[in-house]
C-alpha cells in the first residue's frame, strides 16, 4: 500500500485551492454567458433605460399578428409593460436609418407597414425608439435584394409595394391564401388607370375611421364635408374611394405572404372582388356585370 505523505493540514490546503479555481472557473462561465446572450439584434437588446446587468426575468415576450396597424402594436406594448403607447406612436412618426418611405410629409405614421409582425422580447419599461428600432431591424432582414430588384422591374418603389401588401393583408385577414388572386385584382386596376382611377378598397377608408378615428376625431356618421380639416386631408390621402391608384402609405404592417403576393401577383384578368357576409369566400370578376352576379350569389346584392 502507497500511502501519501499529505498531512491533513495539507490536504485541507489543497481542497481550498481546487474550490477557489472552480468558484473562478464558474464566474467567468456566467460573466461570458451575460455577454454573449445580450448582443444587440440577438434574442433580449440592449436598451436605453436597463443596465447591462438587467435579469432576464425583467422580459417579455410579446406576438403582434400580421396585419397589426402601429395603433394597435402600441396598444399591445403598453399592456405588456413595455413602452407607454404615445412614446411608441411618436417614435413612428420619426425617419430611421435604412427605411426609405415615399410622401414623408403626407403620411400619419412615417413607418406604418415597417414595423414587423412576429414574436419579439423585449425589457420592461423600455426606450420606445430601441423598440421600435428592434422591429425596423427585423423587417430589414426578411426584406431581400431580389425583392427590391423585382419591385422595380415592376416600375414601383418598395414603399409601394408595402403599400400595396399592406392592402392585400387587410382584405385577406380571414383566408391569406386569397392573397395572390386579390393582389391581381389591384394590379389590373393600376395598370388601367384611366378605367380604374381608384381601387376601391374598403379598408383604406376604414383606416381612417376606426384606426385613426380617436387620434384625428372622426365622427361616426357625419359627412366628409362635415368632418374636421384633419380627417379630410387623411381620408383624401388614404381611402382609395377618394385618391387616384395607391394610397399615400401603408394602413397595416403585412406579414410575408401579402409581401410577396404584392411581388408575385396570380395571372388573370380580374378587375373586381367580393367577400360573402363572413368575409370567407371569396368571388372574383372580369366584368361589372359578374361582379354584380357574384354579389347576388353571395347575398349582398
Amino acid at each position: 500500500m502507497i500511502i501519501k505523505n499529505d498531512s491533513p493540514k495539507g490536504g485541507k490546503d489543497k481542497m481550498m485551492k481546487k474550490i477557489k479555481r472552480l468558484c473562478a472557473f464558474l464566474m467567468c462561465i456566467a460573466i461570458l454567458f451575460s455577454l454573449t446572450s445580450c448582443k444587440v439584434g440577438e434574442g433580449i437588446p440592449f436598451l436605453t433605460t436597463k443596465s447591462k446587468t438587467t435579469l432576464p426575468d425583467n422580459t417579455v415576450t410579446v406576438t403582434f399578428p400580421e396585419g397589426y396597424t402601429i395603433v394597435q402594436i402600441a396598444k399591445k406594448l403598453e399592456q405588456s409593460k413595455v413602452c407607454s403607447a404615445q412614446a411608441f406612436l411618436d417614435a413612428c412618426k420619426k425617419p430611421v436609418a435604412g427605411i426609405e418611405v415615399d410622401n414623408a410629409d403626407s403620411k400619419y405614421f412615417l413607418l406604418e407597414g415597417y414595423i414587423f409582425p412576429d414574436t419579439y422580447e423585449f425589457y420592461l419599461e423600455s426606450d420606445a425608439q430601441s423598440v421600435v428600432e428592434k422591429f425596423i431591424e427585423n423587417y430589414k432582414s426578411k426584406i431581400t435584394d431580389d425583392m427590391k430588384t423585382r419591385a422595380k422591374s415592376m416600375g414601383y418603389t418598395m414603399d409601394q409595394i408595402m403599400t400595396l401588401a399592406s392592402i392585400i393583408q387587410k382584405e385577406c385577414d380571414a383566408d391569406i391564401d386569397e392573397c395572390a388572386n386579390v393582389s391581381s385584382v389591384f394590379h389590373n386596376r393600376l395598370k388601367d388607370t384611366a378605367s380604374f382611377p381608384r381601387l376601391e378598397s374598403d379598408v383604406t377608408t376604414f383606416y381612417i375611421s376606426q384606426n385613426l378615428k380617436d387620434l384625428i376625431g372622426y365622427q361616426d356618421g357625419v359627412a366628409l364635408e362635415n368632418q374636421n380639416d384633419e380627417v379630410r386631408k387623411y381620408m383624401n390621402l388614404y381611402s382609395t374611394y377618394y385618391c387616384t391608384g395607391l394610397p399615400v402609405g401603408p394602413i397595416c404592417n403585412p406579414g410575408m405572404k401579402a409581401i410577396n403576393a404584392a411581388l408575385h401577383p396570380a395571372d388573370t384578368d380580374y378587375l373586381f372582388f367580393l367577400t360573402d357576409a363572413s368575409g370567407e369566400k371569396f368571388y372574383y370578376a372580369s366584368t361589372i356585370a359578374e361582379h354584380n352576379a357574384n354579389g347576388e350569389k353571395a347575398g349582398l346584392f
